[in-house]
């Protein structure tokens, strides 16, 4: 009898870790296929300013700053800043260095007292943006030249308040860590156009995000998500934020397995607090992003980890009680992993709710994810050739 009633428990938890998602994506794979709702002006020229925030970045703030000098953009309309967090490895000396040979595009210069997290960095180099437009990008991204000219004109629309990029890997086909984070990325960029095309993505990158100044009072420190969390905030002032697929920027991505759990925890850390804040405007009704997003979203980051971990608890239990429950549960899990894209998709898939787990179990304890860390292998991936190669400098 009590065997009965955990195969019940147990397929309804399959149900609905398996279901719900699925009910999610392809919502929203119709809603991406839908005409785009708002105007573009290819005559929308605003001031901007982009925000650079470094830490220990000389490895590659030259090649930085080489992109952003070769934007299509008028120069009289850029202001750049950069804004560093206690560098000791030479960053500002080569950022001075290229202000002094390139004095017609403007570089301002701001250094912190104390390293505080990327949100604070933001904000404090915020006081000094005279932009229309604030675009952050991080030191290790880089945008096509022509990249303002095909997403800014997005901005015209009175009602969208935010835009943000897609990302794609300069070092792809590296090693399978960076393939089946390919494959992750391509899932999450259907996610964001269809949530855009409904109404707003509040999924934002760090590599490149574009703001309405007058709808920016602040980068979002609470969550210690600067992008994701920001672009609630945006939400809330009633305006859109949306994901223009064409705003491609280019980065690399770690080659190994613990360099990407490094970035994963993290940002699941902060996206776990984000959709804590959403939940909380929700119940009470202050939430103006539509219910058909967030709802399924909060299911994803708050409750389906939860579903997992009761799922593997409850398929141990089925799993030690019968052979043949053995021979199709591996079955089971060794079947996706006979079709490549499948494979990738069903190991992100588990990796990613391993990691939420553990992003919930750190919430939980208090734990907060804040100040970021350099990839150690960024020195020896990136390289000038690379970038040349993609004409990005």
């Amino acid at each position: 009898m009590l065997m009965n009633l955990v195969y019940v428990i147990w397929l309804l938890l399959c149900t609905l870790f398996l279901g719900v998602p699925s009910i999610q994506f392809i919502y929203l794979q119709l809603a991406r296929r839908k005409p785009e709702k708002f105007s573009s002006d290819e005559n929308y020229f605003p001031s901007i300013t982009i925000l650079v925030p470094t830490y220990n970045e000389a490895n590659v703030i030259e090649y930085k700053l080489e992109n952003l000098y070769e934007l299509k953009y008028p120069r009289t309309l850029i202001q750049i800043i950069v804004v560093d967090s206690g560098s000791t490895d030479g960053t500002l000396n080569k950022v001075s260095k290229f202000t002094k040979n390139h004095p017609d595009i403007c570089v301002k210069i701001l250094k912190e007292e104390k390293r505080g997290g990327k949100s604070k960095a933001l904000n404090f180099a915020l006081k000094y943006a005279t932009g229309d437009v604030i675009i952050v990008s991080d030191a290790d991204s880089f945008l096509p030249s022509d990249m303002l000219l095909e997403s800014l004109p997005k901005l015209n629309d009175p009602f969208v308040g935010a835009i943000s990029g897609r990302e794609v890997f300069l070092n792809l086909n590296s090693s399978w860590v960076t393939v089946s984070e390919e494959h992750y990325l391509k899932f999450m960029d259907v996610i964001k156009e269809g949530e855009s095309k409904i109404h707003s993505t509040i999924f934002f990158e760090g590599g490149f995000s574009a703001y309405k100044r007058k709808y920016l009072d602040s980068f979002d420190d609470k969550t210690g998500s600067d992008d994701c969390g920001t672009a609630l905030d945006i939400v809330q002032k009633g305006v859109r934020t949306i994901f223009v697929p064409e705003a491609e920027f280019y980065t690399i991505f770690p080659t190994t397995l613990r360099g990407k759990l490094a970035i994963k925890i993290r940002r699941s850390n902060q996206l776990v607090r984000v959709w804590m804040k959403c939940l909380r405007l929700m119940l009470s009704r202050k939430l103006l992003l539509p219910k058909r997003i967030a709802v399924f979203e909060i299911f994803s980051f708050l409750v389906n980890p939860l579903i997992f971990a009761l799922l593997l608890f409850t398929t141990v239990i089925l799993v030690l009680q019968c052979l043949l429950l053995s021979i199709i549960f591996l079955l089971i899990l060794l079947s996706p992993l006979l079709i490549s894209r499948i494979r990738f998709l069903f190991l992100n898939g588990i990796q990613s709710y391993f990691i939420l787990l553990t992003a919930l179990l750190a919430l939980a304890f208090g734990k907060k994810f804040t100040v970021w860390e350099i990839p150690v292998e960024r020195k020896r991936l990136l390289t000038r050739e690379m970038l040349e190669n993609k004409d990005l400098i």
